[in-house]
């Protein structure tokens, strides 16, 4: 295991703790839908997003005089980090259904609606996303309510028609459509992947309350960190590991799906993604401390192998 593999698989273990505290439980007429909250997002997946949020927190933190991070703030951090898993994971859900992906497996297990049934599948997006919003919004979460209408504002736009959902619209709409620009491909991931990911460094410099240049640097970076991440995705469903990367290959494929490989091809595809985790690294490292967590998560991103 690598040095950034161990610092994720710490961070998974921790937003996993606080969800399994604050995840609905009970033996109601609704169980079926708090176990499958329970199964979609507790002990799945590297949990990037929550990772990118906390230690951009971090970096910030400390480039702005202070050298550690208080308990309430990352308590806070914590908190945010779990809702936008908690909202990542929805839309992983919504995207397996029959209706969209058609998967079967996802993070090496059955899918939700594999597992439960449609119906459950759908609903418990819509209970995830309906907690991430209730968790950000808990005053014995996050003090102060300014911070909090920020973060749902900043993230509801991220995620929603003219970010993450509308580019999930334009990539069912423009399946089968073999003639799509890189200009276009690129509009769709910037949307439906990049848009949530970007987010996760604005929602960190709300918390930490830092300058809008500041916040511009580490908001690109992780644009571009994104923009590396499908890449190297696209690349993942066609020539990764179905065991290693937890989920079928050849999707895209199959859905008759465009992406960057199919565009690109493999060489320009991977060069295309090591171009741009170099240009995330060259932001980052404006910043004067702090910077090799941020710069190992984006070699990680094109370097990996699920």
């Amino acid at each position: 295991m690598t040095h950034i593999e161990a610092k994720l698989k710490k961070n998974s273990l921790i937003i996993d703790e606080f969800l399994d505290l604050n995840l609905p439980s009970g033996n109601g007429l609704n169980k079926k839908l708090f176990r499958a909250m329970r199964y979609s997002t507790i002990s799945g997946g590297k949990k990037i997003r929550a990772f990118l949020l906390v230690e951009t927190a971090k970096l910030l933190n400390i480039n702005n005089g202070n050298k550690k991070l208080t308990k309430t703030k990352l308590q806070e951090l914590i908190a945010v980090a779990s809702a936008v898993e908690a909202i990542h994971t929805y839309s992983l859900i919504h995207d397996d259904l029959p209706d969209m992906d058609n998967a079967l497996i996802r993070r090496g297990k059955p899918t939700t609606h594999i597992k439960f049934n449609p119906y459950t599948a759908i609903l418990t997006g819509d209970a995830l996303l309906s907690w991430a919003f209730q968790i950000i919004g808990d005053k014995n979460l996050i003090k102060d309510p300014k911070v909090r209408s920020e973060i749902c504002y900043i993230l509801s736009k991220a995620i929603g028609p003219y970010g993450m959902v509308g580019g999930q619209q334009a990539d069912m709409d423009l399946n089968n459509k073999s003639n799509l620009s890189l200009k276009q491909i690129e509009w769709i991931q910037n949307h439906k992947t990049g848009s949530l990911i970007s987010c996760c460094s604005q929602l960190a410099a709300i918390l930490l309350d830092v300058n809008n240049i500041q916040t511009e640097i580490i908001t690109n970076y992780a644009r571009k960190l994104g923009l590396a991440f499908q890449i190297s995705d696209d690349l993942l469903d066609v020539y990764g590991d179905e065991i290693m990367i937890g989920k079928p290959i050849n999707q895209d494929f199959k859905n008759e799906t465009p992406n960057f490989v199919s565009v690109l091809g493999k060489k320009k595809a991977i060069k295309k993604a090591l171009e741009v985790s170099e240009e995330a690294i060259s932001l980052i490292l404006k910043f004067n401390r702090g910077t090799e967590n941020l710069v190992s998560l984006a070699k990680y991103t094109v370097n990996r192998n699920n």
